[in-house]
């Protein structure tokens, strides 16, 4: 009964710090998202991108990332976004 305890403990603090990312790797996709969202809300396409399309595609993506991982850092996160607008 002890093993299965130690193991699930083990699991939970080996996995829990793999989901979360630091604050430079958040800042970084949010800055991306944000270029993103200006240059379609502009009809621009950035270098590196095949189209608006793709464009898109990777704005949601990295919204998704940034959903998943950066949850702690809502409100810094909305700072940057209001500061580039």
């Amino acid at each position: 009964m002890k093993c299965p305890i130690v193991l699930l403990s083990a699991v939970l603090t080996i996995a829990a710090p793999a989901q979360a990312a630091d604050w430079r790797a958040c800042r970084a996709k949010k800055v991306e998202v944000v270029r993103l969202e200006q240059a379609l809300g502009a009809g621009k396409k950035l270098k590196g991108y095949a189209s608006g399309a793709a464009m898109k595609k990777a704005r949601r993506a990295k919204e998704d990332w940034l959903w998943k991982h950066c949850r702690s850092y809502s409100r810094r996160l909305r700072d940057v976004e209001r500061d580039m607008m």
